[in-house]
């Protein structure tokens, strides 16, 4: 259902393609988040990859399956949702034949994945103004409007905003610190937007980004945070930046988590970074010197 549902009448092609590397291909389409997760760890002792298409949601579901276990097969990601932060981080085509390529002819990187109390991550834990926008949007209205039924969403909470307060402890920090929006990162993307340019993807730490208060509950140094990130000049006059690998966050009352675009835990949580832990396809170099720069 991911996107608009686009590749439901192609998957004869895709099991094609596939099987010129793999020897068996066997097709599963899912049926719920908890399907997704559930067939995700059943698989991980049946097969040798997990190749999988849907959203930013759909990838959560199948690293939470994953990362669960002992045995972690490779994973191939055929991006079909409607922002797609993850295929921009790791620079996969979002259309089916440049995905295939992919996994057909590219090679591998280890990923880090986030721990939010007892459920993993892939790329953005967030507390705050907007966060809640990815999770609300219902399916039919992206179906029909894409990433703007999630600008819609979003007027609301401009004329609404949260001002919340949270303590942030780490190895080397200690703030109590009043925000309008929270995000913990191991991504350069967010909401379709590569506003974290010097994010890395597999250094073992988070990005900490946490926003000042200001004029409008905060609104105007959100807006602040992801134009200076995008055209790469320095943000710290509008946000507090920290790295961890592991740390807790603190908060009043119970407000509901984002995570990776769904809805998560409430109230205070625990971060932890999972350093090198999944093996992902991704588009081969003509530059053998690096990877890409987001991976160490």
């Amino acid at each position: 259902m991911s996107g608009k549902e686009a590749l439901i009448n192609k998957l004869d092609f895709i099991k094609s393609e596939l099987e010129k590397k793999f020897d068996e291909v066997v097709i599963y389409s899912t049926k719920s988040a908890e399907d997704t997760i559930e067939r995700a760890k059943q698989s991980c002792y049946e097969f040798d990859a997990i190749i999988f298409s849907g959203g930013d949601g759909t990838f959560n579901d199948v690293a939470c399956g994953v990362a669960a276990q002992p045995v972690r097969p490779v994973l191939g990601y055929i991006p079909s949702g409607t922002t797609n932060d993850i295929a921009r981080n790791l620079k996969i085509p979002r259309n089916l034949h440049g995905a295939l390529k992919t996994i057909l002819e590219g090679e591998t990187v280890f990923h880090d994945v986030g721990k939010i109390n007892d459920r993993f991550f892939m790329y953005v834990v967030a507390l705050g103004t907007f966060t809640g926008v990815s999770y609300r949007t219902t399916h039919d209205a992206k179906k029909i409007l894409g990433r703007l039924a999630y600008a819609f969403d979003g007027l609301k909470e401009i004329q609404n905003p949260v001002l919340a307060q949270i303590r942030l402890k780490t190895e080397t920090a200690d703030q109590t610190i009043d925000t309008p929006l929270v995000l913990v990162l191991n991504s350069i993307s967010v909401g379709g937007l590569p506003f974290n340019k010097n994010g890395h993807l597999n250094d073992g730490r988070f990005d900490i980004l946490v926003v000042k208060k200001g004029a409008y509950k905060g609104i105007l140094n959100i807006a602040k945070m992801f134009i200076l990130g995008l055209l790469g000049l320095k943000r710290s006059h509008v946000t507090y930046h920290f790295k961890a690998s592991k740390f807790t966050i603190e908060t009043e009352g119970e407000p509901i988590w984002c995570i990776d675009g769904e809805a998560g835990p409430t109230g205070s949580v625990t971060i932890e970074n999972y350093h090198d832990y999944l093996e992902i396809y991704i588009p081969k170099k003509r530059n053998k010197q690096t990877k890409s720069r987001n991976f160490q």
